[in-house]
Formats: C-alpha cells, structure tokens, sequence
C-alpha cells in the first residue's frame, strides 16, 4: 500500500473514530448514555467523569485496532486488504456496540444517584408551527444529481465500443486491479445503477429530515427551536453536497473506463471523496451536535427535567413506542435520526432499502 493510500485511510477513519470516541459530548444534554437526565446533572461531576472515562477507553482501544489496521494492509497485497480491512471495521462495530451498552447499564445503575433527580417535575414542550417552517434545503437540487447521471450515462453509450474488454472493476489501496469483469451494457451502465439509487436514498434522506419528530427542551424552548432548525439545515446540506461528492466520484470511475488514467490518479479520487464526506461530518458533529446543542450553549444549566420516555428506548437506542405516530425520530446514542421500531411504516422503509440493496446486488451479478 503506497504511502498517499495509507494516509487517505488515515484522513478517513481517524475522525470517525473520533467521532465515535468522543460521542457522548455530542448529544444532547438531556441524554447521557441513553438514559434521561437533566442538563443540571449532565454537567455533574459523576456524568463528567463518565464521559472522560468513556472517551479516553475509545480512543486507547480505536487507535489500536486502526494501527493493526494499517500495519496488516502494509503487509499484504490484493484481496488480503479486504480481509484486514473487514476484520477492522467488523472489530470497531463490536468495539463500539460492547462499550456503549457496557456505560448504558452503569448510567442506568448510578442514575438515581444524581443531584436534584426528584426536585423538578418533567415538562413537555411543542411547537404547532414546528414543521411549517423551511427546515431543509429543496429536494429539487438533486435534479442537478439527475443531470449528472444522465450525461455520464449518454457517454458511455455513445462510446461503448472504446471500453476495453474485461473492465476493471475492483481496486486494491495500492491501484492494483483484484476484480474484472466482461464487457457488457450492465456492466458499463452499472455505476449510473449505483448513482441512482443513491441519489434516490439521499433524497430519501433529505425528506425524512423535514418530517422527522420535533424534540424541544422545555427548559428553554425558543432556544432549543432555532437550535433544532439550524440541526436540520446543515444535515440537510450535508445530505446533498456528499450525495453530489459521490455522484461525481461514480461518474469520474465510469468515463475512466474509455480512457483510462493512472491507477493512482483512480485511487486518489476514489479516497478523496470518502474522506471529504468523513471530515464534512465530523466537523458538522462537533460543531452543531445533536439536534444543534452545541450551538448557543447556554453557560448555566437548565434543573428543569425532560420527559422522562426511557421505557421506549431499548438498550436507549432502538426506539419502540406504539403510542407515538412519528416515523423518524432523532437518535439518542449518536447524531442524526432513526426509526420508531413500532410503527409500521419503519418496517416498510427498511424492507424498502434492504430491496434496493439486494436488487442492485443482483443486477451486477447477473
């Protein structure tokens, strides 16, 4: 693995597990390891604690597995990356699911110990006019998604004949060809395939951010409606320039396969693009926070308590509360949005995009 490759991976994944280490100061503050708190005793000594001891574990045992990470792809070659990289990622989702269970069960042990946890009663704050506001950007600029697809498409067609037989479709972090393919119209097409079903989930995406359910802080409810607007704003944007990032990516790999580039000019754009959409979501992470908590962070915390709803969050991050109507609903454990597990309709989009998934699966490999 050349030197510019390993540094790519670097660049990429480096944030992430930031990101990931450093999680539980991005949430709200009314949330600590998905347990229900009030800012008062999210700014506590205990909770503080916690949360060091959460990030300095994360980031001891993340570097680790990234140092084993690159270390194993500098020692291999061809398909052996994959391997070393699937062993990686499959041990950081491990990693990651073990400690946050592991300080959910202790927050919930040590929660009733916590200041003034009976002094406030809950309170519940709505806004009527919540969603009548412009809360994300037009899905009509992915048109310009729709625009790009269409022409790298008509390209391919009018110079099919100029692609060269077999195509390249698989490259390890070192440029080396591990996967080809014949020629064929499905092949050739394929990634404008791949480019529309992104295109299509990001909208997807885009549209489930305006009519996700709204969550206020009764503590400060003005504050906390500029703070959630503002949220869904820059996710918003993040949805449709990383979309448009990918597209032209797709597109660069398509019309490389005329005339094709330098291996190292492909993998460079290749890990550009990822890494850029890495860093554009870190940023945006420590920046705003979930549902924009870190934005206007008032220096004195609210001992008003948020509604307690602890009992709908299972292992406080899969959401599952028959009684509310809402599809989308923000994330407890991370940043962004994520299903009610008892409504139907979340079963249906994700019945949804496992079709997608598999259909575009099996359209290459046929």
């Amino acid at each position: 693995m050349q030197w510019m490759s390993a540094l790519m991976l670097i660049l990429m994944f480096v944030p992430l597990l930031a990101s990931l280490a450093f999680m539980p100061y991005l949430t709200r503050e009314t949330v600590s390891f998905g347990v229900s708190v009030s800012e008062e005793q999210y700014r506590s000594e205990p909770l503080r604690r916690m949360r060091k001891q959460y990030a300095v574990l994360s980031c001891a045992i993340y570097t680790a597995l990234l140092l084993f990470c690159i270390a194993g792809m500098l020692s291999v070659e061809g398909n052996g990356q994959g391997g070393v990289f699937a062993i990686f990622v499959t041990a950081t989702i491990v990693v990651s699911i073990l400690l946050n269970l592991s300080f959910y069960f202790r927050m919930k042990k040590i929660r009733p110990t916590l200041p003034s946890v009976q002094a406030h009663k809950a309170l519940l704050a709505v806004d009527t006019g919540f969603h009548r506001q412009k809360l994300t950007f037009s899905g009509r600029w992915f048109l310009i998604h729709v625009l790009i697809i269409a022409v790298s498409a008509a390209i391919m067609l009018m110079n099919y004949e100029a692609v060269p037989d077999p195509v390249a479709m698989k490259f390890d972090f070192a440029g080396n060809v591990v996967s080809s393919a014949a020629k064929s119209y499905r092949v050739v097409l394929f990634p404008s395939v791949m480019q529309a079903i992104m295109t299509l989930l990001f909208w997807f995406v885009n549209w489930s951010i305006q009519k996700s359910k709204q969550q206020i802080h009764a503590g400060n409810p003005e504050q906390s409606v500029r703070q959630n607007a503002a949220f869904r704003r820059r996710w918003s944007l993040f949805t449709i320039l990383s979309s448009l990032a990918l597209v032209f990516m797709f597109s660069f790999i398509q019309v490389n396969m005329i005339h094709p580039l330098d291996t190292n000019i492909v993998t460079l754009v290749s890990l550009i693009v990822p890494v850029f959409t890495v860093l554009f979501a870190m940023v945006l992470s420590f920046a705003t926070g979930q549902g924009g908590s870190r934005l206007g962070r008032s220096a004195e915390a609210s001992a008003a308590a948020p509604l307690n709803d602890d009992r709908y969050w299972k292992l406080g991050a899969f959401y599952f509360n028959p009684q509310d109507p809402s599809v989308f609903v923000e994330k407890r454990s991370g940043i962004g949005w994520t299903l009610n597990f008892a409504n139907p309709v979340g079963w249906f989009v994700l019945a949804g995009l496992a079709a997608v998934i598999i259909g575009s699966s099996l359209f290459f490999k046929n």
